[in-house]
């Protein structure tokens, strides 16, 4: 029962998402939404310890009071599991869901300057096994993110992708 109303709760967040033109992968080209307002939607498969992947999906939505250096997030994560019965050969397993504030920021790094979004959930909206730690993206040059820990370093295997795409 609990399981099935998560997924559910997951499922409907999921469906709260709008997606973005994608004529142009940069974030600057994010779709405006009233009061000039800006909504980018990211999503990959991230590898995971314990399971297949994770699926995520993050929506930030810039404010413009701040020059779009700010604002709110909402996350999806789907924890995927082998399965041979699935068309995919996939299924999900576990569904957690996070929501909360986004900074932009910017730090030096070995010397160079770095920008990245900084996700502050908010511990009382969170669905599942999300965390209630901050997050960090790094930002790329072609609009990607790159999901790194909190020294802003990306993984030391370059065979692992934890990049997020522009939807």
């Amino acid at each position: 029962m609990k399981k099935t109303l998560l997924l559910g709760l997951a499922a409907i967040a999921a469906l709260g998402f709008t997606a973005c033109d994608n004529s142009n992968a940069k974030a600057d080209a994010a779709q405006t939404k009233g009061g000039a307002d800006k909504e980018v939607l990211y999503s990959g498969i991230l590898p995971a310890a314990d399971a297949q992947g994770t699926v995520y999906t993050l929506k930030l939505e810039f404010d413009a009071d701040n020059n779009y250096t700010d604002g709110d997030y909402t996350m999806v994560e789907n924890t995927l599991a082998a399965d041979t019965v699935a068309a995919s050969g996939m299924k999900e397993v576990a569904t957690s869901y996070t929501k909360g504030d986004f900074r932009k920021e910017s730090k030096q790094v070995d010397g160079a300057t770095v920008e990245y979004i900084r996700l502050m959930p908010d511990a009382k909206d969170a669905l599942g096994t999300a965390s209630a730690a901050s997050g960090y993206f790094l930002m790329n040059e072609d609009g990607s993110l790159t999901m790194v820990g909190a020294d802003l370093q990306k993984a030391v295997n370059p065979e692992m992708n934890y990049t997020l795409t522009v939807k």
